[in-house]
């Protein structure tokens, strides 16, 4: 018995030798873990390290990029926005035939205040040699020193030469900054007439190569476009015998044309005012004819706002190597090329970060490898300690899978009440969205079915009374009136329509509204007439809600008090007080009152208690009142008898303020 009990029991545990560990493996292979992590770690933050300066390289190109694309474009929609002033002028002339110096000077005195980078616009039409004296004589009349002029070798102005063709500037804006250009006969410059042939043979808009306005002025080039203004409408075509000729050979235009719009543009005042939008982020930009060659000058650079400037007023664009963006600026039949360079000291890579995530990366290799290494000598330790812990966790497990599967079975059973749930309020949201979007786009097709004839009307009413103005009566001339007023109601009768539909359909934005400042901008909107004056009561609540709604009945109810009193003085009074959830108020005026069997009439759509010839009420603004009231949980009433003023009284339900999203830290933009 004693022999048996010695041979059931486990062998005694050898000692290791010195440097030996258990199963006589030496002690140094357990710590190669340790060396693989602290190998790799080291590759790991090497390879970290590498993609961050990348990322950032990236990063501060693109940041660059962005900013040299958007300066492109705000350049590229400048110069269109001043080339459309020829293209008007062209309409003009094509829609008038005809235009006096005044309404010359009126139709273009608009853009050229506004926008500075347009040097001049002129009107240039063609003319005969057979009608030279006749034309002379015309245009004296309204500049008694007019005369067709030339400038000679020398540059002096001079009577032009007799041609069969003459192309004298007739209207010039503005005259005083351009009092050589009146009469100056652009037949007579080889460069001029090439651009006004090219501009007839292509029927299209031609801008010239930007030149210096003089040799003082090297980097403010301007830049001329040419618009051929036809007698008729179809385009004029080049004969086959007589094509096109070859680059430097000037041929004579065809004679249908009334003239050309012409305009005279600053490049420099184009994109100063096109920039002065954007910020300055240190982009330099150079304009070229073409894609830049090596070595290529630029016809104009735009220097950065951030860029110190040497004494004489130019920069250094050449040195060290720099990202360059390169674009295209459609102007006219021309493309120019746009190369944008960074100033020096901007959009440089910051590598801090870089440098932070090598530093980091090597303590945490530190680290792991200590960690790791003091893990190694516990792990015998926890592998005993795992050994009895798992057991006690399988019978854990086996509980908790118990109650788990009593979870899942309940779990099911809701998810398929939720589905249903689900497939019913899907199937009534989808509805209802199906309805919306088929009365919005009913709406929107009616207003616009709608008012697409309501402005041919209103065009031929206008057509008409200029055509026959000496030959209509006061009574006829009294009906188009009508008509063109009946047009005008009908078409705020579709705007109110279309307002009424919308209410409800769109989410109003919540702020917090002070009804004294919001009674005061509109008060200042609706412009009362002279002889009306509103009063607004003090200690006006304030609210949160939706600002627009709340002043659009303000409005209504105000312009409906001046609009239907019965004397030209009154007196409007607005008032208001806080009831805790919802505020209310008054707004009265001394106007002739209405009857109470009328109360309910004015809050329904298309009801006016008086028709007038002229002008009038669309029987809209009330029924958008109430709907506006009601629709943010309101209610509203007329108080008021013949000849006692009325008094609409409403209220209006509070909202809760909005709450923004907590962030650690607001961004701060340069």
């Amino acid at each position: 018995m004693t022999r048996r009990l010695a041979d059931t029991r486990a062998p005694a545990p050898s000692i290791p030798a010195p440097g030996r560990g258990p199963g006589g493996r030496a002690v140094w292979t357990s710590y190669i873990p340790v060396l693989l992590a602290a190998l790799t770690g080291i590759l790991v933050t090497w390879l970290l390290y590498s993609n961050v300066v990348d990322l950032e390289r990236e990063r501060r190109l693109g940041e660059f990029t962005e900013a040299a694309r958007d300066r492109q474009l705000v350049i590229q929609r400048e110069v269109v926005s001043a080339l459309a002033v020829v293209q008007d002028i062209a309409s003009f002339f094509d829609a008038l035939g005809t235009l006096s110096r005044r309404q010359f000077r009126e139709f273009v005195g608009p853009p050229l205040k506004r926008n500075k980078g347009i040097q001049s616009l002129m009107w240039v039409p063609i003319v005969g040699s057979e009608q030279r004296a006749t034309f002379t004589a015309e245009a004296r009349r309204s500049f008694a020193d007019f005369e067709i002029r030339e400038r000679g070798p020398d540059g002096e102005l001079r009577t032009a030469e007799a041609r069969p063709v003459h192309y004298p500037i007739l209207y010039v804006q503005p005259y005083q900054a351009n009092p050589d250009l009146l009469g100056l006969d652009l037949g007579a410059d080889a460069t001029a007439l090439a651009a006004l042939i090219q501009a007839d043979r292509t029927d299209s808009l031609y801008v010239s190569d930007p030149t210096p306005i003089d040799a003082q002025s090297t980097n403010d080039p301007v830049f001329s476009a040419y618009l051929p203004v036809r007698e008729h409408e179809e385009s004029a075509e080049w004969a086959d015998s007589d094509p096109p000729g070859e680059l430097g050979v000037v041929q004579q235009p065809s004679l249908e044309l009334l003239g050309y719009a012409v305009g005279v543009f600053r490049l420099a005042e184009i994109a100063e005012r096109a920039l002065a939008s954007l910020g300055p982020s240190g982009v330099d930009i150079q304009f070229f004819a073409a894609a830049p060659q090596a070595g290529e000058r630029p016809f104009f650079v735009h220097y950065s706002r951030r860029r110190v400037l040497s004494p004489d007023g130019s920069a250094n664009l050449v040195g060290a190597e720099r990202p360059a963006y390169q674009g295209q600026i459609e102007v006219g039949n021309r493309s120019w090329t746009v190369v944008c360079t960074p100033v020096p000291g901007f959009y440089e890579p910051a590598y801090w970060n870089a440098w932070l995530a090598l530093g980091g990366g090597m303590a945490f290799t530190l680290l792991a490898s200590v960690y790791l290494a003091t893990a190694i000598g516990q792990a015998e330790k926890v592998r005993r300690l795992v050994a009895r812990r798992t057991c006690e966790l399988e019978r854990t497990n086996e509980a908790l899978n118990n109650e788990i599967a009593e979870r899942k079975r309940a779990e099911n059973a809701l998810q398929m009440l939720n589905v249903t749930l689900e497939h019913w309020v899907a199937k009534r949201t989808a509805e209802a969205e199906h309805k919306a979007r088929d009365l919005e786009q009913f709406a929107y097709v009616a207003a616009h079915d709608l008012k697409a004839p309501l402005r041919a009307i209103a065009n031929l009413a206008s057509w008409l009374n200029e055509d026959l103005r000496d030959r209509l009566t006061p009574e006829t001339s009294e009906q188009l009136e009508l008509l063109r007023d009946r047009v005008k109601r009908m078409n705020a009768l579709i705007e109110g329509l279309l307002a009424y539909s919308r209410i409800g359909r769109a989410p109003g934005s919540l702020e917090e509204v002070d009804t004294a400042r919001l009674l005061a901008d509109t008060i200042d909107s609706v412009a009362p007439p002279k002889g009306f004056k509103v009063k607004v009561a003090p200690g006006m609540p304030r609210l949160v809600t939706d600002r627009i709604h709340l002043g659009q009945v303000f409005a209504n109810l105000i312009s409906n008090a001046i609009s239907h009193h019965d004397r030209h003085r009154g007196r409007i009074r607005v008032s208001g007080s806080d009831l805790g959830d919802r505020c209310e108020f008054d707004v009265e005026d001394d106007g002739p009152g209405i009857a109470p069997e009328y109360h309910d009439k004015v809050f329904k759509m298309f009801q006016t208690l008086k028709v007038k010839d002229f002008g009038g009420d669309t029987g809209i603004g009330l029924a958008l009142v109430k709907k506006l009231v009601e629709e943010h949980g309101g209610s509203i009433v007329l108080v008021s008898g013949p000849g006692r003023g009325c008094r609409f009284s409403f209220t209006w339900a509070k909202e809760k303020a909005p709450t923004a999203p907590k962030s650690a830290s607001q961004p701060e933009y340069g």
